[in-house]
């Protein structure tokens, strides 16, 4: 004869579980979003890059500063002893160095940023909130072994009453907001509004596994036919996304991230220039090439070439 646990011990379990899967979620660095995760990567880059032009500035005058009071002392004695000489050259050699380093690193753009270094960003997070987590316990046992077993017996009894507290109400498992100082230190990251009357991806159907990069390929083929019939050479990878994300689909997607979710779907992606913007996007001769074939457009823009032999078609506003 099974007997069936009190309410007491079922509120508890309950609240147990409610509690671990919190403990799960918060933990693994779900409570931070990829958009989060994508902005402190390309801030901590941004930062980097004005550090060092900063470094290769402060060196470089440095040095021509140098330069100039030698080339002050050569002129007001005639010349300069060997040793004297040798720092010249050493001198004006360290300023070109650091003004060719200044024009490597050039100005700061946002480049790719690959999947694996959010994931990664997000397992550092996991780590150091896992190691968090270990030292109450840790700190329970060597108490216990130190002072007394007083201490886990008060330990355990605050964590069931903790349990039966919470009882059959989850935690709701939520994403925090992106930090306000970080969407003004990323704002060349926010997404402008897609215009109506782009051309629109067909859903996605989510029985198919293959069935987001088909949509996306054929998302992506009448796109840059579309361009091409208005004499554009390709379309730039933010428009595709800023489209796609107006009909709900890849929202989850970055503009740094989505070159890469385009490459996944083998759609050649390089830098193009369009209407003098030069970014990441689609060329109209790359995708011909990967497709074997002239990109199509959609059905609703293919023009009505028909015509019979003798007779002109009537305008809408012509009888017949």
């Amino acid at each position: 004869m099974s007997t069936r646990p009190g309410p007491l011990i079922t509120r508890t379990t309950a609240g147990a579980g409610n509690i671990a899967v919190f403990l799960a979620h918060w933990a693994g660095g779900h409570t931070v979003s990829e958009e989060e995760l994508l902005r402190r990567i390309l801030k901590a880059r941004a930062e980097a890059h004005a550090e060092a032009v900063e470094e290769h500035q402060r060196e470089a005058r440095r040095a021509h500063k140098r330069a100039t009071k030698l080339r002050r002392i050569a002129a007001e004695d005639g010349g300069l002893v060997p040793a004297a000489q040798s720092d010249l050259n050493r001198a004006e050699h360290e300023a070109r160095r650091h003004e060719t380093a200044l024009e490597a690193l050039g100005d700061w753009e946002i480049r790719d940023v690959d999947p694996g270094q959010i994931r990664h960003r997000r397992m550092r997070i996991s780590a150091l909130r896992c190691t968090a987590l270990a030292f109450p316990v840790a700190g329970v046992a060597v108490g216990s072994w130190l002072l007394d077993g007083v201490v886990l017996l008060v330990s355990t009894l605050g964590a069931v009453t903790a349990c039966w507290a919470r009882g059959n109400a989850p935690f709701e498992l939520t994403v925090r907001p992106v930090p306000a100082e970080l969407l003004a230190d990323t704002a060349r990251l926010v997404l402008e509004p897609a215009e109506e009357d782009e051309a629109e991806p067909e859903p996605i159907e989510a029985d198919d596994l293959g069935a987001w990069r088909q949509t996306l390929r054929r998302f992506v083929e009448h796109s840059v036919a579309q361009a091409h019939l208005e004499k554009k050479g390709g379309v730039l990878a933010v428009d595709l996304l800023q489209r796609l994300q107006a009909s709900r689909l890849f929202l989850d997607k970055t503009p740094d991230a989505f070159p890469a979710v385009l490459r996944s779907a083998d759609i050649p992606v390089k830098k193009i220039s369009v209407d003098g913007t030069k970014a990441l996007g689609v060329q109209y001769t790359d995708l011909t090439a990967a497709l074997k074939r002239l990109p199509q457009l959609p059905v609703h823009l293919v023009p009505d070439l028909t015509q019979k032999t003798g007779e002109s078609k009537p305008l809408p506003h012509q009888t017949p």
